[in-house]
């Protein structure tokens, strides 16, 4: 089904500040209310007044498969098999947008049918305007045009939905479907599709290979099935059983399939070998052995997949390939946390939503870049060298799949190769390690109970180096992580009570656990901080953390939910999770107020208004922040929407990495933005919006504007644009250190400009032969003026906190330094003046030869400059970007898929 847009998140805004106490006790109150009103006797439910103004569940229907009795159709979008004249076609299909409970525009049937190794699905889409339809074509899971498609919950455990989609211009759109609407669009199974056309309809024909779903081993198989139809003239969805806009879980509300008998014990067996030739070039750099100017190299490997049963399957790699991945985004991060970057290599993509676990989206038990991620360590030198870009994953492999009692099984292990730097001094090469030979291991477990109403999992982590005495002090032995997890539904999936609790324990050389302690992350060595202090001579670090989270989820247009996280000063993931910040508690509460009846104005109404607090585990109130956001929907297919937040004065623990805590301003924010309808040849959209704090000091404003066309069928463009400026009165420029050893924090008024454009041009040839061009030129400079030395970080007035360092400080172009003659110790820091220019392009021709199988051509071009210019400018940056030398790489990979 298509997934809802949504306006964008900003992740760049400031973070908030902190009220009284008493914002932890209103969230627990919040909780107590909403847990005492879903353990409380369910009351007769009043009569319903339109089928869309509160949910309730609909009669099941159900179809019924055919067992082939001839010969199976050819997968050619034509009906003329004799195969398709046995049995009734199902119809019916129901609105679930625009308007929720009337009969779809157009008509539509299905029918399913299998033997022994495939499903055969046929959609038969009626359409009086046919001849002025466009046929659109897109790459693999865009969501684009007129769309069929078909979803299976195999396993029928109404929690999960495998979902095959064909456009009416013939391309595949494959996903898993979650009950709460996400989908996961990277699982890429193989098998068949195309598309046709007959009197009056398009015509959608699938044939799906048994091996690609995981089901029971029962005889007589009962299975999740929803069929849907996107018009995007109309931009109406129709549903063969409806799942209304207000269901509890979409899985959940699924029709039924049934007559699916007999069928053999799974034999899946699939091989992918590839090879991969490339040719780089780069700036030839005299003296440096290690830029010659290119570079050559071969590579080669092989995934394989077997079924253990009829829903376990076994994934092996070895030597997998991840130089196709897509280029991670530019930035400028001016924050203490990591970046977080989004998975994109193939192997980890199959089957990872059983993996996912964490506290919330972004805090993860297993965030898989930690598997090949770059090499920790930097070479101890300053003449030439050469660190790889990844460290190599010498082989993987994972069990994944569900038995028939409703036990989830996700078991992954991982060794990654010892890799080491060349370093050339005085013309004599050495090798030094920066990353150490190291296995992963994730286990996870997930058992329904009630058809999904309630669910109880744990997982487990586990990292283990092979430490040298070289890198023993700098890196952990082991890091091992556990928990559990408890869901539980009541009253027609009406109200959720979710718990998440794990714990977290490091072990290493003192030297290593007392570096993990000092990181950003913990900031033990804080002065300020009672309840924390670096412990040396310790060989571990430990903590835990979690989240309670419970309310009114779904039926009815008013929700409310109310959680409490946490993550204790010693709680780490960041071996093989992902973990911001240690040492907070957050107290939440969100309302929303949703409305999906159309009425003469709109479409779909959407607010929500959500208050968030933090404090640290000594009790000290850190941040509130009270966001407010509405999603419009008009019924003319545009869309708008708004959100304000409020920042309070906030205390942060982060900003002097690793001195005390420091209060920063308040701060208020709009931010707006906007699309026209989506099935136009021709939409915009914009984001716009600015952050200012009460006194005008420090201030960002937004615009993003993007251009969508569709030139001809096969064709489509996007153009992006995003300019930024943020002028922040009290940003963090450095710490410095006196000749007494004193640390000084050093902040100052920073003004940044950031210039962005994106340049998306793809060009399907067919549904199998695409030609793609990507071109994202990244500009962004910053500088510092009005240094402040911080003196009373916790000062009420915000001209307290500060002494100006006007004309105490001097600036030396030859080292770039900044000089202080201060009366209590002089000090030098670093000029934190800035500018990062990039541009990231590739063109990449794509060939599925054959079902599984492709062929890659693909010339990529980096170019970076950082040299630093008062003069910003879009010219002039864009000038400064193109001059620099490009590096080019040009890559030929083809892979055989063939299953046995």
């Amino acid at each position: 089904m298509t997934p809802t847009r949504l306006p964008p998140n900003s992740d760049s805004r400031p973070s908030g500040t902190a009220p009284a106490r008493r914002r932890f006790l209103l969230a627990a109150a919040v909780l107590a209310g909403l847990c005492a009103a879903s353990l409380s006797p369910a009351a007769e439910p009043a009569p319903e007044a339109t089928p869309a103004s509160r949910y309730r569940e609909l009669p099941k229907r159900s179809c019924q498969a055919l067992r082939l009795a001839a010969s199976p159709p050819r997968i050619d979008g034509k009906l003329d098999d004799a195969c398709w004249q046995a049995g009734a076609w199902q119809t019916d299909f129901t609105q679930r947008e625009p308007h929720e409970g009337k009969p779809g525009s157009e008509p539509t049937f299905f029918k399913v049918l299998y033997d022994d190794r495939y499903l055969y699905v046929a959609i038969r889409a009626a359409d009086s305007k046919l001849a002025s339809m466009p046929r659109l074509r897109g790459k693999r899971d865009e969501f684009t045009g007129d769309i069929v498609g078909i979803n299976f919950d195999s396993y029928h455990d109404k929690r999960t939905g495998f979902e095959f989609d064909l456009t009416s211009g013939g391309s595949k759109i494959d996903l898993i479907l979650k009950n709460d609407g996400s989908i996961d669009s990277t699982w890429d199974p193989v098998w068949d599709g195309k598309v046709g056309a007959e009197p009056g309809a398009w015509i959608a024909e699938f044939r799906i290979p048994l091996s690609q779903l995981r089901y029971s081993s029962d005889p007589s198989q009962v299975w999740g099935l929803h069929c849907w139809r996107w018009i995007n003239r109309l931009q109406e969805e129709s549903d063969w059983q409806l799942l209304p806009m207000d269901s509890p879980g979409l899985v959940y509300s699924f029709g039924e399939l049934h007559g699916v008998r007999d069928l053999p014990p799974a034999r899946r067996i699939e091989i992918m070998p590839y090879a991969v030739s490339r040719y780089e070039t780069t700036a030839r750099e005299p003296g440096n052995p290690y830029r010659k100017g290119s570079e050559t190299d071969f590579e080669g490997g092989v995934d394989a997949k077997a079924g253990l049963s009829s829903n376990l399957t076994l994934d092996l790699t070895v030597n997998p390939d991840f130089g196709q991945v897509e280029a991670d985004p530019s930035e400028v991060n001016l924050t203490t946390y990591e970046t977080f970057f989004t998975e994109k290599r193939p192997f980890f993509l199959e089957g990872k939503s059983i993996f996912d676990t964490g506290i919330d989206d972004t805090d993860l038990a297993f965030y898989s870049r930690r598997i090949g991620h770059a090499p920790s360590l930097s070479p101890s030198t300053d003449s030439y060298s050469k660190t790889p870009l990844n460290t190599r994953i010498l082989s993987a492999a994972k069990i994944t799949g569900k038995t028939a009692g409703g036990l989830s099984i996700g078991v992954l292990h991982s060794v990654t190769d010892r890799e080491e730097a060349r370093i050339t001094e005085n013309g004599v090469e050495r090798k030094e390690t920066v990353e150490p030979m190291t296995n992963y291991l994730v286990a996870r477990l997930q058992q329904d109970i009630d058809k999904g109403e309630t669910i109880v999992g744990g997982f487990a982590t586990a990292t283990r180096r092979n430490l040298a005495p070289a890198t023993g002090e700098s890196l952990a032995r082991a890091a091992y992580t556990g928990g559990f997890d408890y869901l539980h539904y009541w009253r027609n999936r009406t109200y959720v009570f979710d718990l998440k609790a794990m714990g977290s324990r490091i072990e290493g050389s003192p030297a290593a656990i007392e570096a993990l302690m000092r990181d950003s992350v913990h900031n033990y060595q804080r002065t300020d901080a009672t309840h924390l202090g670096v412990s040396t001579g310790s060989g571990r670090l430990e903590g835990t953390g979690g989240r309670l989270r419970a309310g009114k989820e779904s039926n009815g247009k008013w929700r409310c939910i109310g959680s409490v996280d946490w993550r204790s000063p010693g709680f780490d993931l960041n071996d093989l999770g992902y973990l911001k910040a240690a040492d907070v508690i957050r107290p939440a509460v969100k309302i929303e107020y949703l409305d999906t009846e159309p009425s003469g104005r709109h479409r779909k109404l959407d607010y929500t208004l959500e208050e968030t607090g933090q404090y640290d585990f000594a009790g000290t109130p850190l941040s509130h922040e009270v966001e407010a956001e509405c999603v419009y929907t008009l019924m003319n297919n545009s869309a708008v929407w708004i959100s304000g937040d409020y920042f309070a004065e906030s205390l942060d623990t982060r900003v002097l990495r690793g001195g005390p805590a420091l209060k920063m301003p308040a701060a208020a924010s709009l931010y707006i933005g906007g699309q026209t309808d989506a099935s136009k040849r021709r939409q915009l959209s914009f984001n716009a919006g600015c952050c200012r704090s009460p006194d005008g000091r420090s201030r960002i404003a937004e615009l993003a504007p993007t251009f969508y066309a569709r030139p001809a069928n096969n064709l489509h463009l996007k153009v992006a644009l995003s300019l930024i400026r943020n002028v922040q009165d009290f940003q963090y420029a450095a710490t410095a250190a006196t000749s007494s050893g004193a640390s000084r924090y050093v902040m100052g008024r920073m003004d940044q400009r950031t210039l962005s454009s994106t340049l998306r041009l793809d060009l399907h040839l067919t549904p199998e032969l695409s030609l793609t061009y990507y071109g994202s030129p990244f500009v962004s400079s910053g500088r510092f003026t009005d240094f402040k030395l911080v003196t009373a970080p916790r000062a009420g007035r915000y001209a307290d906190r500060f002494r100006r360092l006007d004309s105490a400080i001097t600036h030396s172009a030859d080292d770039d330094t900044c000089r202080v003659a201060d009366s209590n110790g002089a000090f030098t820091f670093a000029n934190p003046d800035f500018s990062v220019r990039e541009f990231r392009s590739n063109l990449v021709l794509r060939w599925e030869y054959k079902a599984g199988s492709t062929a890659y051509f693909v010339w990529t071009q980096n170019r970076a400059s950082s040299v630093f210019d008062d003069d910003f400018s879009a010219s002039s940056e864009y000038r400064r970007l193109f001059r620099a030398h490009p590096d080019n790489t040009f890559l030929f990979k083809v892979s055989y898929w063939f299953s046995l």
